[in-house]
């Protein structure tokens, strides 16, 4: 999950998803850092897009970022398949 995104950002990369067909699911209330926090609702989609973001931290700590990251761009010069996740 991350920051909202920028309207310039939310413009590109819209007509890039492809929803997964699994329908609407619910990441649990805590995602947020609040316990008892309203579940997020969203809609998979297919891993076609690969987007630049911005992190505050160099490491993952128990699996995730510390704060969520920005998404600062579509990266159309790349392919999922070519993105290592740890990168």
């Amino acid at each position: 999950m991350s920051l909202p995104l920028a309207q310039q950002v939310r413009l590109a990369v819209a007509p890039l998803l492809h929803a997964a067909g699994e329908g609407v699911r619910e990441l649990p209330g805590t995602v947020g850092g609040l316990p008892g926090a309203d579940p997020v609702r969203y809609l998979p989609v297919k891993p076609e897009v690969v987007v630049e973001i911005e992190v505050d931290q160099e490491r993952l700590e128990f699996g995730r970022y510390r704060h969520r990251p920005r998404v600062r761009r579509v990266r159309g010069d790349l392919k999922p398949e070519l993105v290592d996740e740890a990168q």
